[in-house]
């Protein structure tokens, strides 16, 4: 059993390199405003918080009359949502609300976040850690690939026939994306045909998108953050000798740095004593 934790550039560009050429966007971040039912109902109530913040009068005991919601909400919620909405300064009620300060940050010039074909050297993707693999490299084969003629092929060590063991390899790719954006992340994969039909197949296919606010992720995984996770999941169907592709959505949100780990498992019996190789073809990172 071989056990890699080497990091293997694929292809070199990594994003940081290039991210002193792009224009850049002004993003506010939230405040601790919780956009409650309590807060959306006071948003439409201006009046009550002018007079639920207003010191009393002297001598008198009245308290502004609650609707349900209010009620419900308790007095530490309604401070904590008046002290938002009131008094309204120059800023509408909704903006206020909403932010608390505003960074410049870095914007990426094209719909198109990523794209890896495999037939240039304008992208890259990283291969991280890796349990019985033999070789990760890019091969020129028609045959093959998604996009012809290059593909991404992943062979395994060779096992004595019946072995039940597992084998994995973790992908990941990282660069710059919009802030506040919707994206779709896809990629196909394929496996060889199997040599005995009762041979495991890459039935474990993990997705985890993460969004960073300091950097694309280098090369070595060290991050100076810890970033965000958007998604994490298991994706459908099992990977098998027909081109399948696989695909998880996300908003951005104030990240304009993805960190997008995708990793295959064949965990099982092999009884012909050969792991399918595994192909993996067109990645890309899209607005959606």
């Amino acid at each position: 059993m071989a056990v890699s934790t080497r990091r293997l550039l694929l292809i070199l560009a990594v994003a940081a390199s290039s991210v002193t050429a792009q224009s850049s966007t002004v993003v506010c971040t939230q405040t601790g405003c919780n956009q409650d039912n309590c807060y959306r109902n006071l948003v439409q109530s201006t009046a009550f918080c002018a007079s639920f913040t207003a010191p009393p009068q002297l001598g008198s005991t009245a308290t502004p009359s609650l609707n349900p919601i209010q009620s419900s909400c308790g007095v530490g919620s309604l401070s904590s949502a008046c002290s938002c909405l009131y008094p309204p300064g120059a800023t509408t009620l909704a903006t206020r609300a909403s932010i608390t300060q505003c960074t410049t940050l870095p914007l990426a010039p094209s719909p198109t976040a990523l794209n890896v074909d495999f037939e240039s050297d304008s992208q890259a993707i990283y291969v991280a850690r890796t349990y019985n693999v033999n070789n990760a490299s890019i091969i020129s084969n028609a045959s093959l690939s998604h996009s012809p003629p290059n593909v991404f092929r992943v062979t395994f060590i060779p096992e004595a026939p019946g072995t039940f063991d597992s084998r994995n390899i973790n992908l990941f790719a990282t660069g710059l994306m919009r802030p506040f954006t919707a994206y779709t992340f896809s990629f196909w994969a394929k496996s060889d045909f199997p040599l005995n039909p009762s041979d495991s197949e890459f039935s474990y296919v993990n997705l985890i998108i993460q969004g960073l606010k300091k950097g694309p992720a280098p090369p070595d995984l060290t991050f100076t953050e810890s970033p965000s996770t958007f998604s994490n999941q298991l994706l459908a169907p099992a990977v098998n000798w027909n081109w399948n592709q696989y695909q998880g959505y996300f908003n951005s949100g104030e990240y304009p740095y993805f960190f997008i780990q995708f990793y295959f498992n064949n965990g099982g019996y092999i009884y012909s004593g050969t792991v399918p190789s595994l192909y993996i073809d067109d990645v890309s990172l899209v607005q959606a």
